[in-house]
């Protein structure tokens, strides 16, 4: 169905804050939001599939409305944070200028979470196809009574609400698989750390005794928090509310790889590319505009509310895979509601160290660190007044000019390489972007090696980022025969060009 003239939100926002937009809350808190729970139907012991109009293959699904199972899961959308969730989605779904439909939930038989679009139900009369959003998600009764479920569910909604409120959201480059420590690209990054950043959301507020209990770390089970996948949850919730992920990381493994590190250098930062390519920095950005404030559920459509209208307004623009997308919302943000502009534009500097806006600041950064980590107090205090005062004028500079925010970027500069990249995905070909490599990922290009990797290395923390590929081959000092095979590879990289990650 389509919205309304006023739900297409054709007047000033900053009128509909004061008027439409309380509106708007009554209404989602007035009607309890749904949660519409699928099952699979299975054929052969294997969950049936079926193609749609463009050719996808989506589930075939029955609609369950009872059950022990179905009764934990609506007195969790009734009573639980996942309650906030859904109403969230709700509103959403009316930012959109979508008539509301439930949220819906797949119950997989397979490990992973995913927010998907379309599936096929039978219903008493026949089968219909429904194009609507839903998360796949492997559900018991455990992970709903310890709080997995609500945790988990809530980041994957976090993609929903991105689909419903920034279709144009694209696909990146970089075909390294995600997780909170990777450094892959600008849509990835911007998609997972959204959704990333309701994880520690739903710490925060959870009335759940067993999720809480274990955030304070009063509960645990030994040997289990040694697994990757295990790492990398903690890392969604500690990590972003200590901001880990600036922060380069260090060479783990046999291979020495920084790939999947959970290792962080706190003596050296990433650079301004590094970071909005990053989702863990992503999602505390975002946990650090949205989180602080009042829990309740009025206070959130609030602070959600303009976010969502900020995401809208993003589509609008149609953003290519290479654009600086967290800067762009920041824009968006600021137009649409200016009497945030100073807090969201701080936070922004603040958790980057200046990164994006001013790479000179870095140095001083590290070094303060550096300082800090010895337990030299006299130099450290010298040096973090002194760190102080320029994060000071760089905010002043920047709050004056915003456009300055990422004044310190480089271009992104993808080559694609035929070797495989290993880990999870060993089909993949391995996509190198030369601004946010680190040695590992050098060590893999053509003519590259290990001397030539520091001087590249050590060229682009100290007079920049590379301007493009004939500057690489140059700082290098790589050869014409080297140059050209890496141009091939550039070449390679915009004939296969973005990565579907669906």
């Amino acid at each position: 169905m389509r919205p309304s003239s006023l739900l297409r939100r054709s007047v000033s926002p900053c009128f509909l804050s004061r008027h439409l937009f309380a509106l708007l809350l009554v209404c989602v808190s007035a009607t309890a939001a749904e949660l519409g729970v699928l099952a699979p139907v299975i054929v052969d012991g294997e969950p049936l599939m079926k193609r749609d109009a463009h050719d996808r293959a989506v589930p075939v699904v029955t609609r369950v409305t009872s059950g022990a199972l179905y009764d934990k899961l609506q007195k969790e959308a009734k009573e639980g944070f996942t309650a906030t969730v859904l109403a969230l989605d709700e509103l959403a779904q009316r930012r959109a200028g979508i008539a509301p439909v439930p949220t819906w939930l797949y119950l997989a038989v397979e490990d992973g979470g995913f927010a998907r679009s379309g599936f096929w139900l039978q219903e008493e009369h026949g089968e219909r196809f429904v194009p609507d959003a839903f998360v796949d998600l492997v559900v018991d009764a455990d992970t709903v009574a310890n709080g997995g479920f609500e945790e988990i569910f809530a980041h994957e909604m976090g993609h929903v609400f991105l689909r419903r409120l920034f279709p144009n959201l694209p696909f990146g480059y970089s075909r390294t698989p995600h997780m909170s420590f990777n450094v892959t690209d600008y849509p990835t990054a911007f998609d997972e750390g959204f959704a990333t950043h309701f994880q520690p959301l739903v710490r925060r507020l959870t009335r759940n005794a067993a999720l809480h209990d274990e955030d304070l770390g009063l509960t645990f089970k030994p040997f289990v928090p040694y697994w990757l996948s295990n790492l990398d949850r903690s890392a969604r919730t500690d990590g972003v509310r200590r901001n880990w992920f600036v922060q380069l990381q260090a060479p783990q493994g046999a291979d020495q790889s920084t790939q999947r590190s959970t290792l962080f250098d706190v003596e050296r930062l990433k650079n301004g590319n590094q970071m909005l390519a990053s989702e863990g920095v992503v999602a505390t950005l975002f946990y650090r505009w949205l989180a602080p404030g009042p829990g309740d559920e009025r206070a959130l459509f609030a602070r959600y509310g303009q976010m969502f209208d900020a995401l809208a307004a993003l589509n609008k623009l149609k953003p290519g895979p290479d654009a600086p997308l967290m800067l762009q919302l920041v824009a968006a943000h600021r137009t649409l509601f200016p009497n945030e502009s100073e807090r969201m534009m701080t936070i922004l500097l603040d958790t980057t160290y200046g990164a994006t806006a001013d790479a000179s600041l870095t140095p001083r950064v590290e070094s303060a660190a550096a300082r800090g980590r010895a337990g030299d107090m006299k130099t450290f205090v010298a040096e973090l007044t002194a760190c102080r005062k320029a994060m000071a004028e760089l905010r002043e500079s920047v709050l004056k000019n915003p456009e300055k925010s990422g004044a310190a970027l480089g271009p992104n500069i993808w080559l694609l390489s035929d070797a495989p990249m290993g880990g999870p995905d060993k089909q993949a070909k391995t996509a190198i972007n030369l601004n946010t490599a680190e040695r590992d990922e050098l060590l893999k290009l053509p003519g590259v090696d290990e001397a030539s990797a520091t001087r590249l290395l050590e060229s682009r923390r100290g007079a920049g980022l590379f301007l493009d590929l004939d500057d690489f081959a140059a700082r290098g000092q790589l050869s014409t025969d080297t140059n050209s095979k890496l141009a091939a590879m550039m070449r390679a990289m915009e004939k296969a060009g973005v990565y579907s990650r669906e």
